[in-house]
């Protein structure tokens, strides 16, 4: 095993090193971010590859990560140890991630974000790699499906927290998943762990009941996390397909059956032409919800080919115009992963062990957080 050290830094002799070093400033939102780091190794070397990540362009191998920082030779093999085998805690840095967030001032969480990020993986063999349709690429793919939590704030959305998608097939394969570090409560359907996202991001703001907004038509049990919000009583609101099923909520007492909104939107009969410029509002409730508990808002935008976007939401009372900005959340989240995969190496970690793509993403979270939070207060 490699043993962490301290790296010898890169002397600036020639133009590129130059130009000025980010480790000055770098180094106090560090302190707060990794100070549960228990090595002082271990938060130098989380310095240098946010470093790292924020000065090297193209692609962010672990060779082209250190060979920006430091002379060391053997740099390359102490970064890839830091980060794929060294042990430390991932969800104590992201909630360091965002004390130092809502230390830099404005209002704090105004509303929390789940977004997907389909990351293409070659061979078998990386923690929670399957195939699995890719919406971005528009075909089917051999991939690592990770959620992530965004908080946003006075600086936007920002990653904040992650969690990776372990497929049956791995729940089911004991020594696959030993091989990786894949511990067993990571296994679950997907919207289980899509809930352990939402859980833990209401402990990290208790108090606070910012509403989590999402877009679910990437998620094929949609309707079980749909479900999980009803009863968590958080607030939410959500796109969803036109396949979900809802009931009518009105006057008369008697059940009504289950629709798919496509359904109802279809008996509601057609817009005229002054509706389909606004948002359609209709109060409805999720099948199986007891009676008076549990109701939602359905939301409808028609396009202009006759078919709608729509979304489900606990806001019962909020304006229309205040939850505009929440239905724009999930696709400004959306780029911000294009971003973190283009810009920041999302995309680029080169291990293989569950606790490494955890360690990776963190890290990478923190670069674009340091860079989003400075280039807003420059």
């Amino acid at each position: 095993m490699t043993l962490l050290h301290e790296p010898a830094p890169r002397a600036c002799t020639d133009g590129h090193r130059r130009k000025a070093r980010h480790t000055p400033r770098l180094r106090p939102f560090t302190e707060t971010v990794f100070g549960c780091l228990p090595r002082a190794d271990q938060r130098r070397w989380a310095e240098l590859y946010i470093e790292a990540l924020l000065r090297t362009p193209g692609k962010k191998s672990v060779r082209r990560l250190a060979e920006s920082v430091t002379d060391s030779p053997t740099a390359s093999q102490a970064m890839h140890q830091f980060v794929n085998a060294s042990p430390w805690d991932w969800l104590a840095a992201r909630q360091g991630l965002l004390r130092w967030v809502e230390q830099q001032g404005g209002p704090a969480v105004t509303a929390w974000t789940l977004a997907p990020a389909f990351i293409p993986k070659r061979g078998r063999h990386s923690a929670g790699v399957h195939r699995r349709f890719d919406p971005l690429l528009g075909r089917v793919s051999n991939c690592q499906l990770g959620m992530v939590m965004l908080a946003t704030g006075a600086h936007g959305p920002l990653p904040v927290d992650w969690s990776l998608y372990i497929p049956h097939g791995w729940a089911a394969d004991s020594p696959l998943r030993s091989k990786v570090r894949v511990p067993d409560d990571a296994c679950g359907p997907l919207w289980s762990q899509a809930a352990k996202l939402l859980r833990r991001a209401v402990s990290w703001s208790p108090g606070r009941q910012a509403p989590v907004t999402a877009d679910l038509s990437w998620m094929p049990d949609h309707e079980a996390f749909l479900a999980c919000l009803a009863r968590s009583e958080q607030p939410f609101l959500a796109e969803v397909p036109d396949t979900v099923h809802v009931r009518r909520v009105t006057s008369r007492p008697a059940d009504l059956p289950a629709l798919t909104v496509r359904q109802l939107l279809t008996d509601r009969g057609t817009a005229d032409a002054a509706e389909r410029q606004h948002l359609l509002s209709l109060p409805v409730a999720l099948p199986g919800a007891p009676a008076g508990r549990a109701r939602l808002r359905l939301l409808a935008q028609r396009r202009p080919d006759g078919s709608a976007r729509t979304w489900l939401t606990n806001l019962l009372n909020r304006p229309l115009p205040d939850l505009l900005p929440l239905m724009r959340q999930p696709r400004q989240a959306a780029t911000v992963v294009t971003t973190l995969s283009g810009d920041f190496g999302l995309q680029d970690f080169e291990g293989r062990s569950f606790p490494g793509w955890h360690h990776h993403t963190t890290l990478v979270s923190a670069a674009f957080t340091y860079s989003q939070v400075r280039a807003g207060s420059a």
